[in-house]
């Protein structure tokens, strides 16, 4: 999102907003990141209307009460949609985004009219076995030193994420009804054939695998992102044809 792009509470959460065509396109960053994540992608989608939100102990966005856990955050997604007027908008979640908006489809279905998940997992098995366990391991070192030192909390609180969230059950996605593109990188932390099942397991989805791109496709892969984008949620921008 531009630097200059105004910002706003909305609900529980800090929104950045770009006025533009079309229906809304929400923007989920991943975790430890804020909004600014999709930089390289909003510059590529010009005159499109963008919601960009930074998850709740992310940002400006606080800590808030209760849990940390994807369910509560996509419950945060719905409260500022509610708070920002907007409903059955268009949702491009990354990394723990994309798994927000997964939570986010299947508890509140009426705020969602069609998503791409980028790298987006069930549970923490879907990720690449190395992965996981670099992961695991980062929690248990932090965990542990956050015990003597308090502002290390935080961090160990976002790498819980990883390591114990999400817990969506496959069956769950059945209810579903937004078409979905389920985007993930050739060589992601996400394993393969989780995204298969991803893919599979909602009632209207299409799998991409990005040719040689890893995880981090917003900033790496910025205009081919941009160009499934287009593709898949239409260009709002674009001047119909003419009649005959």
């Amino acid at each position: 999102m531009p630097h200059d792009a105004p910002g706003i509470w909305a609900g529980p959460l800090w929104a950045v907003t770009r006025p533009g065509s079309g229906r809304p396109l929400v923007l989920l960053h991943g975790n430890g990141e804020t909004h600014r994540v999709f930089d390289r992608l909003v510059r590529r989608l010009p005159g499109r209307h963008l919601v960009g939100l930074d998850s709740r102990a992310h940002g400006r966005s606080p800590r808030g009460d209760g849990p940390l856990s994807i369910a509560s955050m996509a419950d945060d997604v719905a409260a500022a949609l509610e708070a920002l007027g907007l409903s059955e908008v268009d949702v491009l979640g990354y990394s723990d985004g994309g798994n927000i908006a997964l939570e986010l489809a299947i508890r509140h279905p009426g705020a969602v009219h069609a998503m791409l998940v980028c790298g987006a997992n069930l549970d923490p098995q879907g990720l690449r076995p190395v992965s996981l366990a670099t992961t695991v391991a980062a929690h248990r070192i932090v965990g542990q030193v956050a015990r003597v030192l308090p502002a290390l909390r935080p961090s160990a609180e976002l790498l819980a994420l990883m390591t114990e969230d999400p817990q969506i059950a496959p069956s769950a996605l059945a209810g579903v009804a937004a078409p979905v593109l389920v985007l993930v990188g050739e060589r992601d932390v996400v394993r393969p054939e989780h995204s298969a099942l991803i893919a599979a397991s909602l009632p209207d989805a299409r799998l991409v695998v990005l040719p040689g791109a890893g995880h981090r496709i917003p900033t790496t892969r910025p205009a081919e992102l941009a160009r499934l984008v287009i593709d898949f949620f239409g260009d709002p921008t674009a001047t119909p044809p003419a009649r005959a």
